[in-house]
């Protein structure tokens, strides 16, 4: 594990699919501060009794941090088999993505600002689109799952953040955030707020309408 996690693009050529890649465990924790991987392991005895085969997530200012959400991914939806995600970022880090997810062991292929790949035999389409969260919110598309880490200082600035990724979230979705969205209209679900910075952690279903 690191005291300091540094990224260095680097020009990775596309090895195309591999569903028997074995992630290097090694190489994985250096990209993770001290203790937080082990954190991780608490999300584990969490059932949320989702049996979706096939997801979407937004992950917004998600930077280079791929693999936080994959084990969010890996931990919480034991059923998902193929995972679409939406990494927005207002900084173009798809080449510094390709470039974590090579150095851990998993090959991929695609191109530009698309690639598929397989994490723990899940199928996984990952889309990188660089703009402001806030125009990518306004095209409307929705989504299964929202995960958010260490973005309170930009989504604090946009005018009915937490209402507009509820509305967009579709009915059933499971919310994953490190801070905020109190006291809204879901089913929020146990989890050690130590996976926080903040101490703030929050897991929620929204609740289907009736």
């Amino acid at each position: 594990m690191s005291s300091i996690i540094i990224y260095e693009s680097k020009a990775i050529k596309p090895k195309g699919l591999n569903k028997a890649d074995i992630i290097n465990k090694e190489k994985l924790l250096n990209y993770f501060l001290a203790g937080d991987y082990e954190k991780l392991s608490a999300l584990e005895a969490i059932n949320l009794s989702h049996n979706k085969q096939k997801i979407s997530l937004l992950y917004p200012g998600s930077g280079a941090d791929a693999f936080v959400p994959l084990l969010y991914l890996q931990k919480l939806f034991p059923n998902v088999k193929k995972a679409k995600l939406i990494f927005v970022d207002y900084e173009d880090n798809i080449g510094l993505v390709k470039t974590v997810l090579d150095d851990v062991g998993v090959s991929f292929k695609g191109r530009k600002n698309k690639i598929k790949f397989y994490w723990e035999n899940k199928l996984i389409e990952l889309r990188f689109i660089s703009k402001r969260i806030e125009d990518h919110l306004q095209k409307g598309k929705t989504f299964d799952v929202y995960f958010e880490k260490a973005f309170r200082l930009m989504r604090d600035q946009i005018s009915g953040y937490e209402d507009k990724i509820l509305s967009l979230l579709n009915e059933g979705g499971i919310l994953i955030s490190d801070t905020g969205f109190l006291n809204k209209d879901l089913e929020y679900i146990d989890i050690p707020r130590s996976l926080s910075s903040y101490e703030e952690m929050v897991l929620g279903i929204k609740k289907e309408k009736k």
